[in-house]
């Protein structure tokens, strides 16, 4: 079994607490439970160690606002509970952490802000800004502007992209269950649960539990999701109980909760951001040549290996790679819109001028150095 001496040398730690953690039932807001894990994160703050705080609980605490008790489907409804219950959630992280003079900041984020390289960047220099002067960011998604199309689905998500974003040394998710099971502790007594996962395959989702409360939006299949995200990108994973959190403990690594393990190889910089990035702005289909030269031999991607083309993008977006049968190979920065590829595709980089009608071109469609095999 792999141990857990890793977990040890943490510097860099993100906790993710989820909605069913710091609300009760009735959607009221467990203050204890957020003065635990206030008190618990102040401690290891004092051993110079930064820490990003991921909290969900703003939509729930709305809703108990506008004395709803379920979370309901119209969006205008959700965004109004989230502006309701942020400034509430955010009083009581300050009262909490102020007890022991550590000052704490607001950040709220949408899936656009890891999209688009020039606002990742300032997130993270923001972020870095905040720990030089010993800050704890609080951050959420901005729930009261987001909708369907720009958001990051739930906050297990936005924890692991920010993880990534980081460079953190661990992800800390606080659930309501001390871990991951081989089979649904509720319903079967001889249920065993998992102390280390080094690789999170078919199976090991299969393990994973239905869908969140009816206040929350993530389930264990979200958490193992955001979880082969952060591992992938190399960080460490810890999903564990938030109500008896003992992040000593964990710091110290001991078996609490399940430890998902991460690769070794770390991606730096925008090879990074383009492997991890949320969302792409288009596919490039490509045939057998052009999958042996982008995986075995590590080149760029020529025009003449791309058989189709499918959405819409311009110069410099980020776009994913696919075979013929559908599998994503990799991700780049291209060279050349859409429309640019599909008169270059199939035909020689020597070509491209007169197809285009320019002296201004570019070999490859993606260059290596901006393109990232699929780990």
């Amino acid at each position: 079994m792999v141990k857990r001496e890793e977990i040890t040398q943490a510097k860099r730690i993100i906790i993710k607490i989820g909605t069913r953690v710091i609300t009760e039932n009735d959607n009221t807001l467990n203050r204890n439970i957020i003065e635990k894990i206030s008190c618990e994160v102040s401690k290891s703050h004092s051993d110079l160690k930064d820490f990003i705080i991921v909290s969900s609980g703003a939509i729930a605490l709305g809703l108990s606002r506008l004395g709803l008790d379920k979370r309901p489907e119209k969006i205008n409804l959700l965004q109004a509970a989230a502006s309701l219950g942020q400034s509430k959630l955010m009083h009581i992280y300050e009262n909490e952490f102020g007890k022991n003079n550590i000052p704490i900041a607001q950040i709220l984020l949408t899936y656009e802000d890891i999209q688009h390289r020039h606002r990742y960047l300032n997130v993270r220099n923001t972020i870095f800004s905040l720990w030089d002067y010993r800050a704890i960011p609080i951050v959420n998604e901005n729930d009261a502007v987001s909708f369907a199309e720009i958001r990051f689905g739930d906050n297990d998500m936005l924890a692991a992209h920010l993880s990534n974003m980081m460079d953190a040394d661990l992800l800390i998710v606080l659930t309501d269950i001390d871990g991951l099971y081989n089979k649904n502790p509720i319903l079967y007594s001889d249920a065993e649960r998992l102390s280390v996962v080094n690789r999170i395959t078919e199976d090991v989702k299969a393990m994973a539990m239905g869908k969140g409360s009816n206040f929350s939006s993530g389930g264990m299949a979200s958490k193992l999701k955001a979880a082969e995200i952060a591992t992938k990108s190399g960080v460490g994973v810890v999903i564990t109980h938030g109500k008896y959190l003992n992040l000593k403990s964990i710091l110290s690594g001991e078996d609490i909760g399940t430890y998902f393990t991460p690769i070794k190889r770390r991606l730096k910089g925008k090879k990074k951001w383009i492997a991890f990035n949320p969302k792409v702005s288009g596919k490039i289909i490509v045939d057998k040549g052009g999958v042996k030269a982008i995986v075995d031999e590590k080149k760029s991607l020529l025009p003449v290996g791309i058989k189709d083309v499918v959405g819409d993008f311009k110069i410099g977006d980020n776009v994913a790679v696919l075979d013929e049968d559908g599998n994503e190979i990799a991700r780049g920065l291209t060279n050349f819109s859409s429309d640019e590829i599909k008169k270059i595709m199939g035909k020689k980089t020597s070509l491209i001028p007169k197809i285009l009608n320019s002296d201004t071109y570019f070999d490859e469609v993606i260059h290596r150095d901006n393109l990232v095999i699929k780990v």
